[in-house]
């Protein structure tokens, strides 16, 4: 544990033997508040507070965009309860550590798309999708776009869906961005 001494009026910090030799930064948290720690530990906190801005930032675009869905009855919002596409690395493992306990006990569904993208879905709600994305693509296959038009399901939610029964084997793609039933 560090000491605060006052010689001649100023303030010290005795280091513990553990960080002397070590390359040390001090970080002003608020006023009169300073954390002293090693290179790897300052890291480490900036890490795991830069997870929790990011999952706060999520938190609020999704209920942004599900309150903005509400009172414009736009189709395509209101599903962020059912779906989400994360579009970066940082924003699936601050969802992922949020939500860990759904994705255990398989109430949501997850997978990483080919472009990048992370998708997720409720599961009751890819079982629901899942279907009638089937009848959707029987007899030829179909694009995402032509199978949102022929179920009247949301792009994004489709394209969701698919990601993940591609993942699994139920659909494959085809030729010109169609997809059809494997099974």
């Amino acid at each position: 544990m560090a000491k605060l001494l006052k010689k001649d009026g100023r303030m010290y910090i005795e280091l513990p033997e553990s960080l002397q030799g070590k390359n040390i930064k001090a970080i002003k948290l608020a006023d009169e508040i300073f954390v002293v720690a090693s290179d790897d530990a300052i890291k480490k906190l900036l890490e795991r507070q830069m997870y929790y801005v990011l999952q706060k930032r999520m938190q609020r675009r999704l209920v942004q965009r599900e309150n903005a869905g509400q009172k414009q009855g736009d189709r395509s919002t209101t599903h962020i309860r059912e779906f989400a596409i994360l579009s970066s690395d940082e924003q699936a493992r601050a969802f992922s550590r949020a939500h860990a306990a759904e994705f255990k006990a398989g109430k949501l569904l997850g997978v990483k798309g080919f472009d990048g993208r992370y998708y997720v879905v409720r599961a009751d709600v890819y079982e629901n999708v899942l279907g009638k994305i089937e009848a959707a693509v029987r007899g030829g296959g179909a694009t995402v776009k032509e199978i949102a038009e022929k179920t009247g399901l949301d792009a994004n939610l489709v394209r969701a869906v698919v990601e993940i029964a591609r993942e699994d084997g139920i659909i494959y793609e085809m030729p010109g961005g169609k997809y059809a039933y494997a099974g």
